[in-house]
């Protein structure tokens, strides 16, 4: 006889009407020509949810490319960044009974995140500038924690609008030119700063950062704020060394508050010693996490300014902790490149960044 599962929902509904006449279980099961448990648990999941049809779950076709075949499309990612959708497809049939097209491939690779990008352009280290690095290290090798859980930390950075700019390539169907994701929608650019005892204050940029306006950061936030954290003078402040932030008049700025604070003597370009690049990396991956991103620069930039100040504490510390390993990876490095300090942050914080400097920052 007929089980459950063998059911029609015509059938079904013959069950529920039949039992609700009064017809006992048999009759009902001669009736419509199933068996008794199949008419207890047809009138059973009626009397629960209110209908006696099987809503099942996942219709249509499954995908050929399950969530195991996402984990081998991810390998084959890793290892072979550069490679075509045609060869990535190419290397996921090969060995394997079951093809899929280059089609479905690069679906799975859009569902999963991947994205085909332009490979990040960093400035090139002169033997100039791996010979100041070193020397850099050498002089700061001793330091302790305590030492650096003294230093101010600062710089800017900017964040885009959808995660799209001018350099990046982007697929679209005709008509799609101004939807979101496939044009320039700007930036937010923004400056902060932050020491191993509290974060700074972040500072929202109109415009671009010339050697007046950081005069004016200078004497509006880094002044009020070292001399609160640090009030017998013992801080130090690090800046980088872009002309802008070594101007004359930024210069005898400093000179004039010599006896508050020490400036950190800083090696170009080497944003892979900054600490403070972690937690931009933190922010930009929590906003483009997010279900809701924000659809313009207002809302961006109002976000920024919160996930900044809700930055946990033990995030801002680690990474300041992590000094004396990034002076031991330059000088192992003899002044090279060098890559993250491991576990410096939890996983979903990590970030691996190489020597160079930001879109902002050049070599002097």
């Amino acid at each position: 006889m007929g089980k459950c599962k063998d059911l029609s929902d015509f059938n079904r509904g013959q069950i529920v009407m039949a039992r609700r006449l009064g017809q006992s279980i048999s009759e009902t099961a001669g009736l419509v020509g199933c068996s008794r448990s199949a008419v207890v648990s047809t009138y059973q999941k009626w009397s629960k949810e209110g209908q006696p049809v099987n809503r099942r779950k996942g219709h249509g076709r499954p995908r050929l490319i399950d969530a195991r075949g996402e984990r081998r499309l991810a390998r084959v990612v890793q290892s072979h960044s550069k490679a075509t959708v045609a060869q990535i497809a190419e290397r996921i049939n090969a060995g394997s009974d079951r093809k899929v097209s280059e089609y479905t491939v690069h679906r799975s690779l859009l569902r999963m995140g991947v994205r085909s990008r332009r490979p990040v352009r960093l400035p090139m280290l002169t033997t100039v500038l791996w010979r100041m690095r070193l020397k850099w290290a050498l002089e700061h090798q001793n330091w302790t924690t305590e030492q650096w859980k003294r230093v101010v930390w600062s710089n800017e950075a900017h964040f885009l609008l959808h995660d799209v700019d001018g350099q990046v390539r982007v697929c679209r169907l005709p008509g799609e030119n101004m939807t979101p994701g496939c044009a320039v929608r700007g930036s937010v650019r923004l400056w902060a700063m932050f020491c191993w005892e509290t974060l700074g204050p972040a500072i929202h940029l109109d415009v671009a950062l010339t050697s007046t306006t950081y005069l004016n950061i200078l004497a509006d936030q880094v002044h009020p704020f070292i001399q609160t954290v640090f009030p017998d003078g013992s801080g130090f402040f690090q800046r980088d060394s872009t002309p802008r932030h070594t101007a004359k008049i930024v210069q005898e700025w400093f000179e004039e508050h010599n006896d508050e604070f020490t400036v950190l003597t800083w090696p170009p370009n080497s944003s892979d010693l900054n600490p403070i690049e972690h937690l931009w990396d933190v922010l930009n991956k929590q906003v483009q996490s997010m279900e809701a991103p924000p659809c313009n620069l207002q809302d961006l930039k109002d976000l920024l300014l919160i996930l900044w100040s809700e930055i946990p504490q033990h995030t801002f510390r680690r990474v300041v902790e992590s000094m004396p390993l990034r002076v031991k990876a330059v000088l192992a490095a003899k002044g090279g490149p060098t890559t993250a300090v491991p576990n410096l942050l939890d996983n979903t914080d990590q970030t691996d960044t190489v020597s160079g400097c930001p879109e902002d920052e050049c070599a002097p």
